[in-house]
């Protein structure tokens, strides 16, 4: 028989899941605990829980992690790692260490539906969403992990950007249960100031439910009209820049969040223009915003060049003198292939590199 995860269940699930194999409310509560506070990995840890209680917990549950098939540390001390689920499905997701905080990029499905021109994920077929468990598991790696890497400034994870593989808001149930535990006082803790949902621009009811948790979001732009929008992102042949902009204003109403952050990816040729800058500035006046310029990370087939450092910074100062919020983003871990629109979540199943 299969075990089920418990990675993904908040007190209620348990509640239920326990009912079903005999045991109580009380028991639930016990154990809680210990999985998203202590993020025990086996049930034999968890001292304060009756033997036998343990004993029926391993014979229906499990807390296993997914298993690491490659782990690669950049020069600037991003790491990647390749994670495999029993199913033989696997996904990618990095850890962003700095001074002051370290960052969890986390992914949301098995592959990506978007079809992204300039992004590595998106020439990958979707396959399949993760679960609310396969989320969380992400976070549970990382944070068993943390002991080990002794340089680190501080061995806490403060950050989580949803940025990695697929497209948050088709896969918004789980997304939303994974946020609940991450969010909830009780368990994980984390700020809402602390975690990031990053869309390529689906426009559904879903984007303003997600409002309730309060917390950033990220939009990706990439064009000022429809007609290059679309050409880069199908997303925008169904949901177009008009509709985007009013959605992001409509989530700073409902949110009472800071700002909207919108991502735009230079292209030599393609986006980067003068003409491109002041547009930009002209459909995000008025919006409380930060736009993060991202330098584009080349993969293989790509046929799309990043702009000169030259060009960025003129697109970057014609957008500061139009009054617009904006940096150019710091790419990390690119030489392993772990940077922004990288991933891709296949790969050899070799050893794993701790150093």
């Amino acid at each position: 028989m299969e075990r089920e995860s418990l990675l993904g269940a908040n007190l209620a699930d348990l509640e239920r899941k326990f009912a079903r194999i005999g045991l109580t409310k009380l028991d639930a509560k016990r154990v809680l605990p210990w999985i998203h506070i202590k993020c025990v990995s086996s049930f034999d840890a968890m001292t304060d829980v009756p033997h036998k209680v343990r004993s029926l917990l391993s014979e229906y549950f499990s807390l296993e992690r997914p298993i690491c098939r490659n782990l690669q540390k950049s020069s600037d001390g991003t790491r990647k790692a390749l994670l495999e689920f029993p199913d033989g499905h696997q996904i990618e997701t990095v850890f962003i260490p700095d001074e002051k905080r370290n960052t969890v990029c986390l992914s949301i499905q098995v592959g990506c539906a978007m079809g992204c021109k300039f992004c590595n994920t998106g020439q990958r077929s979707f396959e399949r969403n993760l679960s609310c468990a396969e989320i969380m598991s992400q976070v549970f790696f990382w944070k068993d992990l943390l002991p080990t890497l002794k340089e680190l400034a501080h061995p806490h994870l403060s950050n989580l950007v949803f940025m990695g593989m697929g497209e948050p808001l088709l896969n918004a149930e789980n997304l939303f249960q994974a946020l609940e535990l991450l969010l909830d006082q009780k368990n994980h803790n984390f700020s809402r100031n602390k975690i990031t949902v990053s869309t390529s621009g689906i426009v559904t009811h879903d984007l303003l439910r997600m409002a309730k948790f309060g917390i950033k979001l990220a939009i990706s732009l990439h064009a000022t009209t429809d007609i290059k929008r679309s050409e880069l992102m199908p997303v925008n042949r169904k949901y177009n820049i008009d509709t985007l902009l009013n959605a992001a204003r409509e989530y700073l109403r409902r949110s009472n969040s800071e700002h909207v952050t919108f991502e735009y990816l230079l292209l030599a040729g393609v986006n980067d223009s003068d003409a491109n800058a002041r547009q930009l500035a002209k459909l995000l006046s008025g919006i409380r915003c930060k736009v993060n310029l991202i330098t584009f990370n080349s993969w293989d087939e790509s046929t799309f060049r990043g702009s000169s450092r030259t060009r960025a910074d003129a697109f970057l100062s014609l957008l500061l003198a139009k009054g617009i919020r904006t940096i150019i983003r710091k790419s990390r871990g690119d030489d392993i292939s772990a940077a922004c629109g990288q991933l891709k979540g296949t790969g050899e199943r070799s050893g794993s590199d701790l150093s």
